[in-house]
């Protein structure tokens, strides 16, 4: 075998090893550090997923392996449905365009903010990271597709 031979040999190798590697990447799914929530596989979350934008904070939506989740850029925006209810009834709250937000402290810090919504069922939980600016642009917009939830109850604390 003669020189050409053997590097065309390599070249074809190395290919098809690139080539499985891009498929792999291609069909694999990602988590992006989410879990869905409990009841995030119903018929209520899989309609909000349905409603959720294609992009949001300036990032495009993209694919989670979770039930009832939606991500937007890297994990920059992150939607969860379910029965989540983390935060004290307590707690002080803001209506944006009809629903009732709920700041959970326990996951807002250097610069990530987590709000819940009140008093729906599900609930819907929305995390942005610290690269997305306007914040209550994405809630508002993430309000529009909440509202569809069904209210089980108003906030009495507003903040």
């Amino acid at each position: 075998m003669g020189m050409t031979s053997v590097r065309r040999l390599a070249q074809v190798g190395v290919i098809t090893v690139c080539a499985a590697a891009l498929a792999a990447c291609g069909t694999s799914s990602r988590s992006y550090n989410v879990s869905g929530a409990p009841g995030g596989n119903s018929a209520d979350c899989s309609g909000l997923m349905s409603k959720a934008p294609q992009k949001l904070g300036g990032h495009e939506r993209n694919d989670s392996d979770q039930k009832g989740t939606a991500v937007w850029g890297d994990g920059d925006v992150i939607l969860r449905c379910g029965n989540i209810s983390d935060v004290p009834e307590s707690a002080a709250c803001t209506s944006v365009k009809g629903v009732d937000w709920v700041v959970n402290a326990k996951k807002t810090h250097d610069g990530v903010k987590t709000v819940l919504s009140y008093g729906r069922s599900p609930a819907a939980e929305v995390t942005m990271s610290e690269r997305i600016k306007d914040k209550d642009a994405v809630i508002g917009e993430m309000s529009g597709i909440v509202s569809g939830l069904a209210e089980q109850k108003v906030c009495a604390k507003r903040g």
